[in-house]
């Protein structure tokens, strides 16, 4: 990147609810918030903002973990088009069952992201989910047609989740047991879905996208000081 070339933020959203697993939203935090700090010297301007959303001003995480929620939900949802990266993590499914069901607004949320029309600017914008984090994906109605994982013991649950809110008029939901997958574009081009495996899984899939925005080498410098020997994708 030269000298006089603008510098690119990445404004990445962290969708939080109480019980959310805690890995699976911290991983990708760690790994967005090394690329912001220790700005690699061959590519020093690309960057990562990070917020966190949630419908209350604190969340406690997986039982354990206070959080002070940067954003609540109903502002995310005013201003859902300043995000370009939508993190969604997991939990158990006594916590993300009753989500799917009542048709939360967090499941709002992402169907309100996922819908984002393609910008002229084309600023590329994701939608993350860690391990069962992708029941509410499922639940949002987005996931007709692509290859997706989870957690390997909720492969069934979500192809259920899948068919019982995704789009008759599309090919089902291919739900495959992978570490992490890039499952491509929603309709309209303008939204990239990746999903991940259970909790460390998320790691692997946050360098991948670290590499996709920035360049393979940011993706080596940060993994290298985290020292995590990340598990990259097969093509």
């Amino acid at each position: 990147m030269s000298a006089t070339a603008k510098k690119q933020y990445y404004n990445a959203g962290v969708l939080l609810f109480p019980g959310a697993d805690i890995l699976d939203f911290t991983g990708p935090m760690e790994v967005l918030s090394h690329v912001l700090h220790n700005r690699n010297p061959d590519d020093p301007d690309r960057m990562f903002t990070i917020r966190s959303i949630a419908q209350s001003t604190t969340i406690r995480a997986a039982n354990a973990l206070i959080v002070q929620v940067d954003t609540t939900l109903d502002h995310a949802l005013e201003n859902i088009s300043e995000y370009d990266i939508l993190v969604v993590p997991g939990g158990p499914p006594s916590v993300l069952q009753p989500m799917v069901d009542a048709n939360v607004p967090e499941v709002e949320l992402i169907r309100n992201f996922a819908r984002l029309p393609r910008t002229s600017s084309q600023r590329p914008r994701l939608l993350f989910s860690v391990c069962t984090g992708a029941f509410l994906l499922g639940a949002a109605g987005i996931l007709s047609g692509l290859t997706v994982t989870t957690h390997h013991r909720a492969i069934d649950t979500l192809r259920d989740i899948c068919l019982r809110f995704g789009d008759r008029s599309e090919p089902p939901t291919n739900v495959v047991h992978k570490r992490y997958i890039d499952g491509g574009y929603l309709k309209g081009n303008a939204v990239q879905v990746f999903t991940a495996g259970g909790v460390s899984s998320g790691l692997d899939a946050s360098f991948y996208i670290v590499r996709q925005l920035t360049t393979p080498e940011m993706a080596t410098f940060v993994s290298r000081l985290m020292e995590y020997d990340w598990t990259e994708l097969d093509e």
